[in-house]
Order: structure tokens, then sequence, then C-alpha cells
């Protein structure tokens, strides 16, 4: 049953405004100002364009328990990592970016002129709820932030399926709709993601359909073939200058927030951004054992000059005989940082799983090589380590094609360091990178990395009917071992060689 509430349109997007922190970025001074009335014109979509571009970009680098999950990181801070707690974020989304892109998506539907103003915030409206659904599963979708003036206050839960066929029909539908015509008014500078370039936005809808239809490769093979054969041969992100970036300002930033939210943390003297953080075990053994020459342009090693991964849920004995980790390098903790939404290597790797899964033909291993070198090149790797890595037996494909796909993500999972939301859901869609987790017992994900996030505490005060609805349709109920729709992948999770040795390192 959902309950709905008229609000006037003005006041339905005030509200939507003061759910966001009021900082400003560049291109984006016109918050800076402090309105002692909000009216209809006030309500400008670059606006809240900005805002939510920004914010949710830089979520993109997260050092909390998923990046944990992902084993980017393993901070010192931390207990036991598999516990059963409350999981507000990402579903804080709903109040932080969607309502405020649902706000622009109704501003300039009837404008022609703001055809691709509209097209933008689909797209980016769609990459926000992938995040969403793939941490939770089930979620509201189809009854949130449908009007100005009608609010559901409680609306359904939507399946994942469901959610994922209208993401992938919302991508199709807004890529066909840019248009380089000089009719269209831009977002320009209020775009920190292309500059309202049309052609820019095209690329990245294709593209993140094809990570989409790949996602759901395992639990719907037929949705993930039309949709990889529909994009696969399609304007897609090919060059690194092409990638999908939100860069943040450097130290000299009139305003803090709008820099790297790890140089903040240095900043206002909080160590989480420095000796608290250490490099997660899959990421260290995964450079350090392939000779990776990104090893030390990501980490920086211990001080004993050794490079060795931080491991999660270990046990006191264990953690007493665990040595110091290597950590994150200074790179990840510049004030200047660049937020890698989609990147150019991610789609060569999606084209070699789809012509190792079928989907598409073409060379796999020359699509993976290209994905190797093109990450490289992002971090600066000289042509003559490349080009020496390539010939190693970690830069060619080789193997059954479990194995060929194993090193295919492996290599996606450095390549996206810092984006642990997309990798944490690549692990369970794929099994890998394979993590060696601790003996620490962890009854709540049966000793393993959790499947999916739980609902939020409070959803069952607010929303009680709607979320008890969708636990039910989990098998197992609301539970961090609970499968979601697309983990459907026979026998995942995989054991990682070493799973049972302590330690894993040696």
């Amino acid at each position: 049953m959902k309950t709905i509430i008229k609000l006037p349109i003005a006041l339905s997007v005030l509200i939507a405004l003061l759910c966001i922190p009021l900082s400003c970025t560049d291109g984006f001074e016109e918050l800076n100002t402090n309105p002692k009335l909000i009216t209809d014109d006030d309500i400008k979509p670059s606006l809240l364009f900005t805002r939510v571009l920004k914010e949710s970009g830089f979520d993109i680098l997260n050092v909390g328990r998923i990046g944990e999950f992902s084993s980017y990181i393993k901070r010192a801070d931390s207990g036991n990592m598999l516990a059963l707690t409350d999981f507000s974020e990402p579903f804080n989304y709903y109040t932080a970016y969607i309502e405020n892109l649902a706000a622009i998506i109704r501003l300039t539907a009837d404008d022609p002129e703001l055809r691709n103003q509209n097209a933008m915030a689909r797209i980016w409206k769609v990459w926000v709820y992938h995040r969403m659904t793939d941490a939770y599963g089930d979620i509201p979708y189809t009854e949130v932030a449908t009007s100005f003036e009608d609010i559901v206050l409680y609306p359904k839960y939507d399946t994942q399926e469901s959610i994922y066929v209208d993401m992938l029909k919302e991508l199709k539908e807004a890529a066909s709709a840019l248009s380089v015509s000089s009719d269209q008014k831009s977002f320009g500078a209020a775009d920190v993601l292309f500059a309202g370039d049309a052609d820019s936005w095209k690329r990245f809808a294709n593209s993140l359909r094809l990570r989409l239809a790949l996602r759901v490769r395992y639990a719907d093979e037929t949705i993930a073939q039309q949709n990889v054969g529909d994009v696969f041969n399609s304007s897609l992100i090919a060059t690194n200058d092409q990638n999908a970036v939100i860069t943040s300002e450097g130290p000299d930033a009139a305003d803090l927030s709008n820099t790297n939210p790890l140089y903040q943390e240095v900043v206002n003297g909080n160590p989480g951004a420095g000796s608290s953080i250490s490099a997660g075990l899959a990421l260290v053994e995964n450079l350090l054992n392939n000779d990776d020459p990104r090893l030390t342009i990501y980490l920086e090693p211990n001080n004993d000059l050794e490079y060795i991964g931080g491991a999660i849920n270990l046990t006191a004995e264990e953690k007493a005989l665990y040595p110091q980790s290597a950590k994150w390098s200074q790179y990840f903790r510049n004030a200047t940082y660049d937020f890698n939404v989609m990147q150019a290597s991610e789609v060569n790797f999606l084209k070699a799983e789809a012509v190792l899964a079928g989907f598409a033909t073409g060379d796999a291993n020359a699509f993976y090589q290209n994905g190797i070198t093109l990450a490289m090149e992002q971090y600066g790797v000289d042509q003559a380590d490349i080009t020496a890595f390539l010939s190693s037996t970690a830069g060619v494909l080789s193997g059954t094609d479990e194995e060929k796909l194993e090193m295919i993500i492996t290599q996606k999972y450095l390549a996206l360091i810092g984006d642990s939301y997309e990798v944490f859901a690549e692990h369970r869609r794929t099994g890998y990178p394979r993590v060696w987790i601790g003996s620490e017992p962890a009854a709540e994900t049966d000793n393993a990395l959790p499947r999916r996030l739980p609902y939020p505490l409070i959803e069952y005060n607010l929303n009680a009917q709607g979320v008890e609805e969708a636990a039910g349709r989990l098998v197992g109920g609301d539970k961090m071992k609970s499968r979601i729709w697309w983990d459907a992948k026979a026998g995942v999770p995989f054991a990682h060689p070493k799973q049972g040795t302590f330690p894993p390192y040696e």
C-alpha cells in the first residue's frame, strides 16, 4: 500500500535542495549565494546537476567497510568487518542524489532545447541507482520522486530484475536522445564530468550499458546478450582522454570540500587518511606476485620496506602475529584526485569478457591486453614496462575459459583501484579476485565476504511493509549472506588458494 501526500512545487524541490550541503565547486558559484526565498525560477537544473555529480562522484573512493570488502584497504581501527551492522549508505542516496536528479529530469522534460540535459540526468540517475541496487538487491524505484507535488511516503520495493531491465532501457533511450545540434542548451561548466559534451555522454551511456549487461550475465543470459549486441560496436569510451572522470580541486581550493576527501582527512587532523589505512591483501598480492609495475605507484612499503597486504577478520592471535601492512601511496591522498567513473580500460575488459562468453566476436586477448595497456598508461607506467608485462604470464590470456575470466576480472580489479562498490559487485558476480579471510568466526556471512548489504534499520520503522516484502523475496531473508537476483553464478565464492593457511602472504 502506498500513501501519497501533496506538496507545493517550490517546497518539494526545496526539500531536495536542502538534502545536500551547500558548498560549491568550479562552475557552481551559484551555490555560494544564500537566497532568502526559493522560487520556481531559482530551481535551476544546472545548480542541482553539479552538486549531484560532485558529491556522488566523490563517493567513488570508499575507505569504509565496502573498501575492506573489496580488499583494496584494511583499516587498523576496524573490528570484525563481517559482523552485522547498519548500512545506511548507499541507501541515503535517495535524499542526496535521486530526488535532485528526478527534479532535473522533470524540469527539463518539456523543453526541446533541454533534451540533452534531460538525457544526461537520466544517465547519471542510472549510474546512481545501479550502485544502490547492486548493494541491497530490491529497492524502491518506480514510486520514488515521481512528481513535484505527489510524494509516495511508503514506496514499494521493485525487484532488482525489473530495475535492471528499466535501467538498460533508460540508457538506450537517453543515448539516442542526445544530440550535437546547436539548438541544445548545454550544462557547460556545470557539468563537471563532460562539460556538457553530448558525444562524451553518449559514449558513457553505451559503456555503462555494457557494464550492466554483463552484470546480469549469470541471471539472464538473454538480456545480457541482447544488450551487449546492441552496444558492442557502438560509440564507447575507447581512449583515456575519453574517460569519465571527476577531478577534485587542488590545495588552494577556496572550499575544502571540493578537494579529495582523503586529503580533507589529513588537513582536519584525522589519521584515518594515513596511518590507519593499509593496502588490502588482494590488492598487494595481485600486484606483487605478477611483478606489476603499478606496485610502487599504488603503494608504499611498510617500515621494513616490505609489501604485505592487510587481511580482514583476523582472530586476536592472528592479529598479534600479523606484520605491518603496506599503505596506499601519497597519490591517493593528494588534494587533486581523479575520481574515475568509467574508464577505457574497463570497457576493454568488458569486451574481452563478452567475447569469452560468446556474446560478441573479436579477439579476447587483444581486448585484454589493450585494457592492461590503457590502465597502466593512465598511471604513468613507462612503455617499456608495459611491453615487458604484456610478455609475461599475467599479460597473456591462457588456460580454460574460467581461468581466462579470472585473469580479466583480476586486471579489471587493479585498473579500477578505489572504486570499491564496483569491484565488490564484480567479486560477488564472478568470484574474482579471490580474497583470503581470517579465522574469526563470521556466522552472518558463512565465513565469507557478504553477498549484499542488509536494509537500513530505519526502513523497518518508516516503510515496514515495503522492506518486509523485499526481505521476504530473498532466500534466507534480509541477511548479508542472502543472494540478490544477479548473483547467480554457480560455485561462488571461490576459495583463496591459501584459505585456511596462516599467514596468507608467504
